[in-house]
Parts: C-alpha cells; sequence; structure tokens
C-alpha cells in the first residue's frame, strides 16, 4: 500500500518524461581538429560520463539527452568534461563552445505531455579543472499563453540573482549575462539557475557560448582588464 508521500512523488514527471537534454558543438581553434574533437568525446565516453544519456551527433552538432536522474548533474558533467579534454587536446589553445539547453517537451522529438509536475533539481556538484572560462548566457522561459503567464522577466531577474552569489562572477552584457570563472562553476551555475526555473515553468531554454583560451584580454566580474 503506498503512502501519500510515494504518490505525490510518482506525480513528477521523469527526465525522458519531460524532455531534458542539450545541443553542443564544440570548436577548436588548432590544427588537427577533427582529431582533437573525436578525442576528446573518447574520453568523455571512456570515462562513462555519457552513461544515461543518449548521445547523437550529426554534421552540425551533438544531441544529449537525459534520460534519467540526475538529468542536469549528467548533462553538466558530460559538457565541462569535453570542454577540458578539448582544451587539453589543443594544447590550451582558444575553443568555442555553443551549448543550447531546454527543459520540456517542445524541446524534444517526441515526449509524454501527460505529467502533472515538474520536478526540482538537486545543485550541480562538479570538481574544479583548472580551465578559465567566460562565457555569455542567456535565458529564456517558455511562457505560452494564459493570464498570468507574461511575467517571464521576473524568472530571469531571480535565475540571474541566483547566479550572482555563486563563485562564476556574473555581470550584465548586451542581450545576455556574462559568466567568468573555472569552467565547471560557469557551467554549473548556468544549469542550475535553467533547473530552478524549469521547476516552475514547463519550458524553459538556455543558450550559451562558452570560450576558454580566448587571445583576446581576460576581464574581472567589473567588465575591466584582468591583470
Amino acid at each position: 500500500m503506498s503512502t501519500q508521500h510515494d504518490q505525490q512523488v510518482a506525480t513528477f514527471a521523469t527526465p525522458e518524461q519531460l524532455g531534458i537534454g542539450m545541443r553542443l558543438s564544440v570548436h577548436p581553434h588548432c590544427d588537427d581538429f577533427a582529431n582533437v574533437i573525436l578525442g576528446a568525446l573518447a574520453d568523455v565516453t571512456g570515462d562513462g560520463l555519457s552513461d544515461g544519456l543518449v548521445v547523437e551527433t550529426d554534421e552540425v552538432s551533438s544531441y544529449v539527452g537525459a534520460r534519467t536522474e540526475p538529468a542536469e548533474q549528467r548533462l553538466a558533467a558530460f559538457a565541462v568534461a569535453l570542454i577540458a579534454a578539448v582544451s587539453q587536446r589543443c594544447g590550451g589553445g582558444h575553443v568555442v563552445t555553443h551549448i543550447l539547453l531546454s527543459r520540456g517537451c517542445p524541446g524534444e522529438v517526441s515526449c509524454d505531455l501527460d505529467v502533472t509536475g515538474l520536478p526540482s533539481a538537486a545543485p550541480v556538484e562538479l570538481e574544479p579543472t583548472g580551465v578559465r572560462a567566460a562565457a555569455q548566457w542567456s535565458l529564456y522561459p517558455l511562457l505560452d499563453g494564459g493570464s498570468g503567464h507574461g511575467d517571464h522577466m521576473s524568472h530571469i531577474e531571480s535565475a540571474i540573482a541566483s547566479a550572482r552569489t555563486r563563485g562564476a562572477a556574473a555581470r550584465a552584457n548586451h542581450y545576455a549575462t556574462k559568466l567568468t570563472g573555472d569552467v565547471a562553476e560557469v557551467l554549473a551555475t548556468a544549469i542550475d539557475a535553467w533547473a530552478q526555473v524549469g521547476a516552475v515553468v514547463p519550458h524553459v531554454v538556455s543558450h550559451l557560448t562558452v570560450s576558454v583560451g580566448s587571445p583576446s584580454p581576460a576581464e574581472d566580474s567589473k567588465g575591466t582588464n584582468a591583470p
């Protein structure tokens, strides 16, 4: 005989039902880039970081879908390890990664719409990589129709406020928030904020452009050139 608590837990959507995943493309600015990318993917897979994920690569990007909990942790660990591995194989050269996160059925080819609750996610926990990153991060709560569903800025502002309390320095930028710090903390900050909004909004999309090893001067959290 199930308890009331068990019945309540059972009403929340699983990652597979909800549709939690990302599209990711990595661009190392170094010679032999194809082998760099393929080698890094092999490194990540060999370390078991693709376990519990569906990874499908085409000529544009890789789809990485989380089917089981902890979905956000799995996605973050995969992306961070891939960026760090590409950076290492590229000799610390310039690497740019584009990540599109989607949480909610419209981001999936197919999903189960018959769900009654949005799950909350535990904070992402990742070990520092020693790789400094700068990212431009945007968040899009997609509130479709209905009265009282148009105040998307309140969700965005709440997520940015949460990001500012984290280790990754966050500051306003044109059309985006800039995050700087270890690539693990940058990704964890963005993914936690995305999941935070996803606990109250059925479909949330977030986009990051992550740069490591850039030849441009680094900036501190106030927007000035770092020493």
